[in-house]
This record gives C-alpha cells, structure tokens and sequence, in this order.
C-alpha cells in the first residue's frame, strides 16, 4: 500500500512541478500589437533653445489604406524640445496615442549645431535599447535636422526613407561614404582614426546649376560630400572633391561616373564610367624614413570624347586613348592628394593612415602612436595612379575613325 500512495504523492508533485515551470516560462506577457504602434523611420537631434535640451525630431510612418490592396504612408513628424530622447517618445505617445517602435529606424540625422557640441549623449541611447539596430544609417544636416525631417519632396517620399534609399545605392556612384550607426562607433572607439559622416542637404531649384520644375509642388535633397569629426564634435566639412578623394583612398569605389573637364592641359576630354577599381597600400622604410604609398588600378570604360576637331585614324585613336588614361589618372590623382592635403590641415586622420601603420609595423607604431596628430601634417604619403581604358566605344563605323577599310563589308 505505501508504495501505491508514494507513486501517486510522486506523480501530483511531478504535475505540479511541470504547472510551475509552463508559468516562469517566458511568452507573450509584453507583446503589443501592430495596430498600438507607430514605426519610426527616422530621428533628427538638434540642439534645443534652453541650456542642456535637445529639439528632437521623430518622423513616424502609418499605413493608410487607399482602397483595395494598395496603402499610403501618412507622415506624422513631430519636433520636441527635450532634454532625452526618452522623453520625446512619452510625449509623442501622449500626442499620437501609438507607441513610437524603434526596430524600425532606418536614418539618424544630425543637425549641425548639435554636431559641433557633440551628440555622443544621444547616441549612447541608440547603442544601449534593445529595438535600435546598429544598421542604420548616420548622415550629417547642413543646418538644422528638423529642416530635412520636415521638407517635402517632390516625389511624395518621407525625407528618411529618401535619404535610406540615397545610402543603399551610394555605391551607384560612389561619390559619398555609407555611414551606419556601428561602423561610426567603431570608429569612434579607434585611438587615432577621425569619424567621418556624409552631409545632406535641401536643393533649392536654381541652385548650383540645378533646376527643376515639372510641375510639382516641393523640393529635392542631396547627399554631397561630408563631415569630418574630433570625437563627436564636428570639426570641419570635406568639399565634393575631397570626399572623392577619400573614396578613392579607402577603397570605396565601385562605380564611378568620372570626366576630364578640369584638365587645362588638353583640348580634348573624356567622359566614362569606373568599372573597376582597386586600391592597397604599403608601408615601407627608406633608409629609416617610414612612409606609406597608395596605389590605385582603375578600368574605365569612355563615353564621351569631347573637343575633337577631326576624325582621328586607327592609329590616332589608340594614342589619343592612352592619353585618355593619362588624363583620368590625373584626375583621380588630383582628387586623392585634396583629400590627403585636407588631413594634413586638419591634423585629423579620417583616411585612417595610422590604423594601416599599425597594422603593417606594430613597433613603429608605438613610437609614434601618442604624437600622431602632431605627424599627420609631414609624414611622407605618395601615390601610383594607373588607368587600363576598357571599351572605347569605337565601332568599325565610327565617325571617330579615318580607316582604309570604312565603307567594306
């Protein structure tokens, strides 16, 4: 009998346990539906009129439906004085009545005054919720963050997802860096490398020979060269050029439309497209002088051949390409030794030369480590620029060419 009555006091302690552990489980105690929230698809951090507040810009985005299986974006942006981002969303939940869900964020912008008195308060949240990714985007506003948040656009675009959609196919051109929130913390955690963060801006038509009408009410916005930061204070801007430059150095470039126009040396030019590009480095010792050397292959494809005054024969074609070469290599020479020069300046090293110092002579690194700054103006930096021209665009009926054999089928 006692082995009876111990069998079933084991099997109730046995379900009672399991009871037990089915309610510590974890499960959907904290869940909220998609209908209480309000995706987040970008945040603008401006500095705030009162001491120690920030004007926080939130732009939201709420499916609408437009009938049948189609939806719209409805845009809900709203700007708060604050002193955390925290307290941006509490009132905009208290506005909205939907709770701002931060997993969606695609753009962080920063407004320029809030950049040149540091952000790193703010980005300290960002780096620690849990819904943040670290895939986001980082971009720089020439002026306030709120402006950008807050402008139309001529094709009906949120500006977030239109400055998203700008940095996903940054490698179309290749003219500006790809910032996400991780590579910039990164950075920033490095001891001798400057973060750098690409600048966008509102276009206005006629503006920098832009025009544009098509009768649509609105603006458009640009992404165009980029900030240069000492920590987390932005310490000056790179020009276009520049930022091309530093493209070319870090190995950036994946296509590149690229032309000859600023060649005083020639009267005629080329226009192409990069199809290829290559860059390394090394650091080498020259009788106890360490420097280090960038060299660059390049294939670009011609386009445009621009002040020709007469048709050119086989043999003249194949000349004027290699100085087609010659004349691309100039340029992207001329663009790399702006950027190099602009470090210099700033004794910020953003091209990133001390990390590839360490990384290919640790022990000299050491040495020079707590002075880098200081070295940055003088230490000896050369270049070797090639250009392979690919597809000339030349057929056998070009009017380009003076051939015996024009006309023959």
């Amino acid at each position: 009998m006692m082995g009876i009555v111990a069998r079933k006091k084991f099997k109730i302690g046995l379900v009672l346990g399991l009871i037990a552990c089915l309610l510590l489980l974890p499960g959907c105690w904290g869940k909220r539906e998609v209908e209480e929230l309000a995706p987040l698809m970008g945040i603008g951090l401006d500095l705030g009129q009162k001491p120690g507040t920030y004007l926080i810009t939130l732009q939201l985005a709420r499916p609408k439906q437009t009938g049948g299986t189609t939806t719209e974006i409805d845009n809900r942006t709203f700007s708060l004085e604050v002193s955390s981002v925290r307290e941006a969303t509490e009132m905009v939940y208290k506005i909205s009545s939907r709770i701002p869900f931060m997993g969606s964020l695609k753009v962080i912008v920063i407004g320029e005054d809030a950049a040149k008195a540091g952000f790193n308060d703010l980005i300290d949240f960002a780096q620690r919720f849990a819904e943040f990714r670290r895939s986001m985007y980082l971009v720089l506003a020439k002026g306030q963050a709120k402006d950008i948040l807050n402008v139309k656009l001529r094709n009906g675009e949120l500006p977030a997802m239109n400055i998203k959609n700008h940095m996903e196919q940054g490698n179309k051109l290749s003219v500006f860096p790809t910032v996400r929130l991780g590579h910039y913390l990164t950075v920033l955690g490095e001891e001798s490398t400057a973060p750098i963060v690409p600048v966008v801006e509102i276009v206005k038509s006629g503006t920098e020979g832009i025009e544009y009408n098509g009768g649509k009410e609105g603006e458009e916005i640009q992404i165009q060269g980029a900030g240069v930061f000492s920590g987390d204070h932005l310490a000056d801007y790179l020009s276009d050029k520049e930022t091309k430059g530093y493209m070319w150095l870090e190995n950036n470039v994946d296509n590149r439309l690229i032309n000859t126009m600023d060649n005083q040396d020639s009267d005629i030019n080329f226009g192409g497209q990069v199809l290829k590009s290559t860059t390394n480095y090394r650091v080498y010792d020259n009788k106890g002088t360490i420097g280090m050397q960038y060299q660059i292959k390049a294939s670009i494809a011609v386009d445009e051949v621009m002040g020709m005054k007469k048709q050119f024969s086989e043999t003249e074609w194949v000349s004027l390409m290699n100085d087609a070469e010659n004349s691309f290599a100039q340029v992207i020479q001329k663009e790399c030794e702006s950027s190099i020069q602009k470090e210099r300046e700033l004794s910020l090293d953003f091209l990133g030369i001390g990390r590839h110092i360490e990384e290919r002579n640790p022990v000299y690194w050491k040495t020079i480590k707590d002075q880098w700054e200081g070295k940055i103006a003088y230490f000896p930096i050369s270049l070797n620029v090639q250009v392979s021209i690919h597809h000339s665009g030349m057929s056998d009926s070009s009017a380009t060419t003076n051939s015996r054999e024009e006309g023959k089928e």
